[in-house]
């Protein structure tokens, strides 16, 4: 019953939260930065390096993410993206959630294509 309640309300595996300059400074040590918007979104701008794999296809395709790297999670806003970072610590990822997605990261004059 618990579980099922944890499920519901969003609980799962705790993921760390990163702030646009931790992410910054985790991806250039060698952290994938994974953005799980859709492709329409991505063409509006992404951060440089990132990855692709929308949320929606997590659940088929998280197996070939690499088990050697961290990755932080990020999205439009940072709600989808602590979805896949809750996912992905489930499956013994290290991940992180990018707080305020890549609107936090442009508010911080981060790097976006």
């Amino acid at each position: 019953m618990i579980g099922w309640l944890k499920n519901l309300l969003g609980g799962g595996a705790a993921v760390g939260r990163l702030s646009p300059l931790e992410a910054h400074e985790k991806a250039r040590a060698g952290a994938i930065i994974l953005d799980v918007r859709t492709p329409l979104e991505r063409q509006e701008g992404k951060i440089p390096g990132s990855q692709a794999l929308p949320l929606d296809r997590l659940a088929l395709e998280w197996e070939k993410l690499p088990r050697d790297k961290e990755i932080i999670c990020q999205c439009r806003s940072g709600a989808r993206s602590a979805q896949a970072a809750r996912f992905l610590a489930a499956k013994g990822y290290k991940a992180y959630n990018l707080v305020g997605g890549i609107e936090a990261w442009k508010r911080h004059k981060l790097p976006v294509k």
